[in-house]
């Protein structure tokens, strides 16, 4: 196999020499193009993709370390071949520090310029072949995972494999089993809602229980693992992001139930744990769940339940579980109406055969969640109901009839969404207005998007996504555009020379700088000063 290469080298004698010093081709290698300092080598690496690097260390624009650094990032496998005098020591400990392993001193013979070419090549072909031989055996082991993986998931979940913390990890590290087994989880169990001899035949219906498992799994972003039993089941191990809330669990696994149904046209219910326990305790968080799902004899299909949800008996309250509340408050934040009104319609459904006093108690925890609700938006109780409306809101007793109560309070649960509607659209304009005041305190700081992002707590791809749909440009033009505005000021008001200006602002390079002022200004920094 070929190995292609790229020479970066400043001065044109020394690149012109190492270019005729080797007959390439002869030995297994093709030189694909050369270039004058690190700028014109990079952008010569993106077009080429060489497998080798030879570049000088001191270049004009953009120096060889810089370069191999940049060239690195983009693809951690190339070579690096890094050329030097004697009295730059300094650069070859950084050179090392950046993982490049091949270093020359100048001026470089044609026999140890080949034998080092030699060296690397066979290296490299080497490295090849092994992580080819890794490949594929990983991929035949890959083909049996799943199968292996299933099977080890029912056995534990159903009390055969000893839980041991030192064997699970074993067992999850081998199996890619994408559960920290440090951290607790919780367990949720989705059934296809189909008569055994309805309108789907068994290839159909197996089909669509593989979809169900799919959708889930792809809905889990990260946090845990979904599979499919033998019975058409799906099984969700489930790891918060918020400390092991099981709440966290309900709501994910309403957003998904609806996903299901909507990508599908079927109905799917959903058995939850109640709690979030160690991993250990697993087997026991999955009962809970299969339990649950009995409870669609008394429930009906197409839910999300819990043993919560059982039915009080006697003469009880009916209540308002947390995990109602927990849901009922995500479709208010979300302002989805629709399921607000489903849900809170369902609650009192369930209350028909309530007294009056019961009915009172229903309507003072609706009533606790709303304030909560509100105290989320920085309001308070007289900024949003009218004096009539906080009288019913204090007195439950005054509603005349139950359907009365049900109809209020679907009403003040879905005003409440149309407020929360607006509130996401400000929290991400308050995000973009702190990572623009970061930029601004840091403006003469060579500024990453990882930085930035990193200062407001979120990731930086999501920043970049972030920022172009409230700004409309991408961040990396936005802080070049902020700099150049800066230095034009900096010319004008303080009759600045280029170089001082360009290292104030971060750029070490005056000419570098020079470029990108003119790019973005289509103007040279003198017209400024």
């Amino acid at each position: 196999m070929m190995m292609k290469v790229i020479i970066v080298e400043d001065e044109p004698k020394v690149r012109k020499g190492l270019s005729e010093a080797v007959d390439w081709r002869e030995h297994g290698m093709e030189l694909v193009g050369t270039a004058s300092n690190g700028q014109e080598g990079l952008e010569l690496f993106e077009r080429e993709s060489p497998h080798l690097v030879i570049c000088d260390i001191r270049m004009p624009v953009m120096d060889g370390l810089s370069m191999a650094e940049a060239v690195l990032e983009k693809d951690g496998e190339t070579r690096i071949l890094i050329l030097s005098g004697y009295d730059e020591f300094e650069y070859a400990q950084r050179s090392v520090a950046l993982g490049v392993k091949n270093y020359l001193l100048k001026p470089v013979g044609k026999k140890q310029f080949l034998g080092e070419l030699i060296r690397i090549r066979t290296e490299w072909l080497a490295e090849k072949q092994e992580r080819s031989r890794v490949e594929q055996f990983a991929g035949k082991l890959k083909s049996q995972l799943p199968v292996l993986r299933t099977a080890f998931l029912e056995e534990w979940l159903n009390g055969a494999v000893p839980p041991q913390m030192t064997a699970l990890e074993e067992n999850f590290a081998f199996l890619d089993i994408s559960v920290d087994p440090r951290d607790n989880l919780s367990v949720a169990v989705f059934e296809m809602d189909t008569e055994e001899n309805g309108e789907y035949t068994n290839a159909e219906a197996r089909l669509l229980q593989f979809a169900v498992n799919n959708i889930a799994q792809e809905l889990l972003n990260g946090c845990g693992l979904a599979y499919l039993r033998g019975n058409g089941q799906t099984v969700v191990l489930f790891q918060s992001v918020s400390d092991g809330d099981p709440d966290e669990l309900m709501v994910w696994a309403e957003k998904t139930r609806r996903e299901i149904t909507r990508l599908l046209k079927v109905d799917v219910t959903v058995g939850v744990s109640t709690r979030s326990a160690p991993v250990e305790e697993a087997p026991g968080l999955f009962r809970e769940a299969l339990d649950a799902l009995r409870l669609k004899l008394t429930f009906g299909c197409g839910l999300v339940l819990h043993e919560g949800m059982a039915q009080p008996s006697g003469d009880q309250a009916p209540v308002l579980h947390e995990a109602n509340r927990t849901l009922l408050a995500h479709c208010v934040e979300t302002s989805d109406t629709e399921r607000v009104q489903a849900l809170i319609g369902d609650v009192f459904a369930r209350a028909k055969s309530a007294s009056a006093d019961y009915l009172e108690e229903l309507s003072y925890q609706f009533a606790g969640l709303y304030a909560f609700l509100l105290q989320r938006l920085g309001l308070n109780l007289r900024a949003v109901l009218n004096e009539q409306e906080t009288e019913r809101f204090r007195h439950p007793e005054r509603f005349r009839t139950m359907q009365e109560m049900r109809d209020w309070w679907i009403a003040q649960f879905t005003r409440l969404c149309s407020r929360y509607d607006g509130v996401r659209s400000d929290r991400k304009a308050r995000l973009v207005q702190s990572v623009e005041d970061y930029v601004e305190e840091h403006i003469e700081e060579n500024i990453t998007r990882e930085e930035a992002a990193r200062h407001v707590h979120i990731n930086a791809s999501y920043l970049s996504r972030l920022f172009k749909e409230v700004k409309g440009e991408a961040f990396s033009d936005y802080v070049v555009r902020r700099k150049v505005e800066k230095a034009i000021r900096l010319f004008r008001e303080n009759k600045a020379m280029v170089y001082e200006v360009a290292d104030r602002l971060g750029y070490k390079d005056p000419s570098y700088f020079a470029r990108v002022f003119k790019k973005y200004t289509g103007k040279n920094p003198s017209d400024f000063q």
